[in-house]
């Protein structure tokens, strides 16, 4: 464990929904809400994080600020299980898209070969 733990980078091991929310809300001006997928792309297996077009700041948006947060940090716990908040990091920064009503931005990390990894963390 500690051997893994040198190998990830220190703001990787820290990241937290916080800085998920900060991320989006640097790059956007707004606190958009995130969703986990699972796709399929030329026949290959790969997982997003959709950046979605309901933000915080909306009054219709279903969370509450403690309850976005929350979501953020699990979503965050699981791109430090993939070893994917630099990737995320990147694309975020990197990206001209704008999530719009009914698109949604998606950032992909590329698991394994296989998509197996994939399997593991998402069924749908």
């Amino acid at each position: 464990r500690e051997d893994l733990e040198k190998s990830v980078d220190k703001n990787e091991m820290s990241f937290s929904g916080i800085d998920l929310a900060g991320l989006i809300r640097k790059k956007y001006g707004r606190s958009y809400d995130v969703q986990l997928i699972k796709k399929e792309f030329l026949g290959k297996q790969y997982l997003a994080m959709n950046v979605m077009w309901k933000y915080r700041e909306q009054r219709s948006f279903p969370l509450s600020e403690e309850e976005y947060l929350l979501h953020l940090d699990d979503v965050a716990n699981a791109l430090k299980c993939w070893g994917a908040v630099s990737v995320i990091r990147s694309s975020l920064e990197k990206t001209k898209e704008r999530p719009r009503i009914g698109k949604a931005v998606s950032l992909f990390i590329d698991m394994d070969e296989s998509g197996g990894r994939a399997n593991e963390w998402i069924n749908r």
